[in-house]
């Protein structure tokens, strides 16, 4: 019984050490994340203008088609709780995106871009608060090691409710690692 384990568990491995999706090279498959600070957290609706600081993430997952540019969807969020009466109240606020990067240089130690459009959603409590709109990403940041990153992301968006429309504009400082 053991041999027969030993011999699964060697096969197991060989087989999926096949389908391994990361090869060391900015090439390929790509899936990422980071957390940070969130300095500017803003949500404006005419006049009225409510800005916070939170948690900032990101989740990222996509193809880089040379060392140098990869494509890829982001969800880049912030989130921040607001005292009620009863209870505190999680607000989030960010983007789903389509995101080009751009490394200037070979992987680690060199400066990147990130430019993308997408959808923007602002929720209370885990839930749509508002029907998304358009929204823009624009962030650089500095490789300072492979897979791992220094990056601040800033996005604008515009959300709606009825006949309210609300503008967001979010800034995400993250360190964040890529898996290549």
């Amino acid at each position: 019984m053991k041999l027969r384990l030993v011999i699964l568990s060697i096969l197991l491995i060989i087989f999926a050490s096949s389908a391994w999706g990361f090869n060391g090279e900015r090439k390929g498959f790509v899936l990422g994340g980071g957390l940070g600070f969130a300095p500017i957290v803003k949500t404006t609706l005419g006049s009225l203008e409510d800005n916070k600081s939170g948690v900032g993430a990101h989740l990222l997952i996509g193809h880089a088609w040379d060392d140098y540019n990869m494509i890829v969807y982001e969800g880049n969020v912030s989130v921040y709780a607001i005292s009620g009466y009863y209870e505190d109240i999680t607000v989030g606020q960010g983007c789903d995106a389509a995101v080009w990067y751009h490394y200037f240089g070979e992987t680690g130690k060199t400066a990147f871009t990130a430019a993308g459009i997408g959808l923007y959603r602002y929720m209370v409590d885990g839930e749509n608060a508002t029907d998304a709109g358009l929204a823009i990403l624009l962030g650089g940041g500095f490789e300072f090691s492979r897979h791992w990153q220094f990056g601040a992301y800033i996005s604008f968006g515009k959300t709606s409710s009825g006949s309210l429309d609300l503008d967001h504009t979010n800034l995400n400082i993250l360190i964040s690692t890529v898996a290549f």
